[in-house]
């Protein structure tokens, strides 16, 4: 991305609608609005938009308004012109066009905010918020896109960076300066404290990756249990359409099923999936298997099981290799079937949500129930006041911090080479430098930047 350019973009959806905006940043933005408007430069006070005829060599494009964002006050940082016009795909092509005529190039995705992460406006993570934003599918996705984007996140790993740089300081200042320091012994003791509550600090915020990864991309829903058990059924009635087959012979359902709603501004993928049991046919096996990979990577299980048979158990997360545990709610479905003895009969069945799609019983409960049990975790992490991380790419910077972090308090506590420590140190806080932004990896860059789209 060359930053000598100047670049154009739509910055809205590339489809007919009531306004579209095509955006400019460079050196040449100004001009290029002068050029298109019949305007002078003094016409375009900073952020006032200008109404009128937008043209190119005699040839009228549009009526449409015209504003300028001057640098250094603007998203990018550069010169900014945008024009607001009618959503017409034409239009914005011959705008388009008329702005590569006058010296811009199409920009690339992502290369708006790119151009704002090198002038400053803002960091690596509030970039990565951005596009989260964009792409925001529910109400508490949006809410935690902005919370990402007014730096919240960029604060929390500030107040780990700031004192991990003045202990890493202090015991370089004991490497370099040896005579400011003079015979005085280095603190081992107070450095391991400070060094132990900071790797805690860094992983205690890694602890929320799932929920910072639910706030934004909402919780897989998996239904699980026995062939017949009523899953597709409660899976149709919970999406509120007929989308899964039904059929009262036992191994329809051969493979996953997704759909996406999000009740209660709530985000959730629900997962119906094939029934579990132990098949002779390859194809049914095949789906037990399958079944119980989402199992493995669900955030809640729903273990539906028949009112009218007898329970069976779940296996346990060791069994499923569960990556990271699961909410389990318990289901008794087709309640309007005799209940087996079995479920009266054993106290752990008190608790299930007892249900039937038929009827509506129990449906508006368990949407309830698992609603608060993905609100729960989105609110899990310890001590971290609300602040939650949302990437791999930020849960490997904070395991590689504490690692480092780690292993700077084994070297001060066996007394090895205090160079050995800082460079711990140092590793630790180029993790955390890299994970806001300000040491930059080309391939972590084009990661990020892979995920946008060309007008942002």
């Amino acid at each position: 991305m060359n930053l000598n350019d100047t670049i154009v973009a739509a910055a809205t959806a590339p489809m007919p609608a009531g306004v579209a905006v095509v955006r400019v940043s460079g050196s040449l933005a100004v001009s290029m609005a002068c050029a298109l408007t019949g305007r002078l430069p003094v016409d375009f006070p900073s952020g006032h938009l200008r109404f009128g005829p937008l043209c190119w060599e005699d040839r009228l494009l549009d009526r449409g308004y015209a504003v300028v964002f001057r640098a250094p006050r603007s998203f990018t940082g550069e010169d900014v012109a945008e024009f607001h016009v009618h959503g017409s795909l034409a239009v914005v092509d011959a705008l388009l066009e008329a702005a590569c005529r006058l010296g811009a190039r199409p920009a690339q995705p992502g290369e708006f905010t790119y151009r704002a992460l090198e002038h400053g406006k803002l960091d690596l993570v509030q970039a990565e918020a951005l596009a989260d934003l964009v792409s925001a599918r529910s109400e508490t996705a949006r809410l935690a896109a902005l919370d990402h984007l007014d730096g919240q996140l960029s604060r929390r790993l500030q107040d780990l960076r700031a004192p991990l740089l003045e202990l890493l300081a202090e015991v370089e200042a004991h490497l370099d300066f040896p005579v400011e320091t003079g015979d005085a012994a280095p603190d081992d003791a107070a450095w391991t404290a400070r060094a132990l509550q900071l790797a805690d600090q860094v992983a205690q915020l890694r602890a929320t990756a799932r929920a910072g990864r639910v706030r934004l991309h909402g919780a897989r829903v998996v239904l699980y249990g026995a062939p017949n058990a009523g899953k597709s059924t409660l899976f149709n009635a919970l999406i509120g359409i007929d989308r899964a087959l039904v059929d009262p012979r036992p191994g329809t359902t051969r493979d996953t099923l997704e759909v996406t709603t999000a009740p209660d501004g709530v985000l959730l993928t629900w997962v119906d999936t094939a029934g579990v049991h132990d098949a002779q046919d390859p194809v049914e096996r095949e789906g037990t298997r399958r079944a119980q990979a989402e199992v493995a990577h669900a955030d809640v299980v729903l273990w539906v099981q028949d009112q009218s048979s007898a329970p069976g158990p779940l296996p346990s997360p060791q069994e499923l290799a569960v990556v990271e545990a699961p909410v389990v709610v318990r289901v008794r479905a087709q309640a309007d079937k005799p209940t087996h003895p079995a479920f009266s009969q054993n106290a752990e069945h008190l608790q299930d949500v007892v249900v039937s799609a038929q009827s509506g019983l129990g449906l508006r409960a368990l949407r309830d129930a698992i609603v608060a049990a993905v609100r729960g975790l989105q609110a899990e992490g310890p001590g971290t006041a609300g602040v939650a991380i949302a990437r791999q790419r930020h849960a490997l910077a904070l395991d590689q911090a504490r690692e480092a972090l780690e292993r700077a308090v084994a070297a001060l506590q066996s007394r090895s080479p205090l160079e050995l420590a800082a460079a711990d140190l140092r590793d630790a806080a180029d993790a955390l430098d890299e994970l806001v932004g300000t040491v930059r990896s080309d391939d972590v860059l084009g990661q990020v930047f892979s995920t946008f789209c060309i007008g942002k």
